[in-house]
């Protein structure tokens, strides 16, 4: 009978001991999860930012050629009126 008590406590302790070793894992894991959404919300800021200046230089970068582009069609509408006005005029 001592000796079933004995082992009964030992089976015990070991039980106690591995409950403290998976409770000590499950914080760990907590830690860690909570660690790696920290940094997913920091990737997460910098990608938003990130889109805001690709934006804002695309916007910059595309206003600025059609603002080239529309000023070579003026040129080109305008050349094409005074040869158009040249053809019209008597020649005299």
């Amino acid at each position: 009978m001592l000796a079933i008590l004995k082992e009964l406590r030992a089976d015990m302790r070991q039980q106690r001991t591995l409950l403290l070793q998976l409770s000590e894992a499950a914080h760990r894991h907590d830690r860690r999860f909570d660690d790696m959404e920290r940094r997913f919300g920091e990737v997460e800021r910098r990608i938003s930012d990130t889109r805001a200046e690709i934006e804002l230089m695309l916007k910059v970068e595309l206003l600025g050629s059609l603002t080239h582009f529309e000023t070579q069609m003026d040129e080109r509408i305008a050349r094409l009126e005074d040869r158009v006005s040249a053809l019209e005029r008597p020649h005299g």
